[in-house]
C-alpha cells in the first residue's frame, strides 16, 4: 500500500519474518518520525540505505490501522496537492504533483 499523507509517504507491506506487523517504508527519516510523534510513538527507524526505500519501522497491524483510521480522519482540505504546498512546502508538493501527473497521464478509461 502507498500512502501519501501530509505527514509524509510510506510503502505499508506485511512484515516478511511476522505476519502480525506491518513494516512500513519511507524515503525520507523524517517522515516516519513525524508519525511517530504525531501518534505519541517513540520512533524506531532502521536505516537501510543500499534499499529502494532507506528508511523503514514495524506496526502492529492494529496500530497502523489506527494511524491510518485516523489520518482519514484529519482530513482537513478539499484539495489535497494544494494541502501539500502550504504544509510541507513546494519540492514535496512537486513530487506529489508529478506522481499525481504520471497516473493520470497513464490511467485507462472505461
Amino acid at each position: 500500500m502507498w500512502v501519501f499523507t501530509k505527514t509524509g509517504f510510506f510503502s505499508a507491506v506485511q512484515n516478511n519474518q511476522d505476519s502480525s506487523l506491518i513494516h512500513v517504508r519511507a524515503r525520507f527519516k523524517g517522515d516516519l518520525e513525524k508519525l511517530c510523534k504525531a501518534y505519541g510513538l517513540d520512533p524506531d527507524v532502521k536505516s537501510t540505505p543500499e534499499n529502494d526505500y532507506p528508511f523503514r519501522m514495524d506496526f502492529t497491524r492494529e496500530k497502523w490501522a489506527e494511524i491510518m483510521s485516523e489520518e482519514a480522519r484529519k482530513i482537513d482540505y478539499t484539495n489535497f496537492k494544494g494541502s501539500i504546498l502550504a504544509d510541507s512546502g513546494p519540492v514535496r508538493e512537486r513530487v506529489y504533483l508529478d506522481v499525481w501527473y504520471t497516473l493520470k497521464k497513464n490511467s485507462i478509461h472505461s
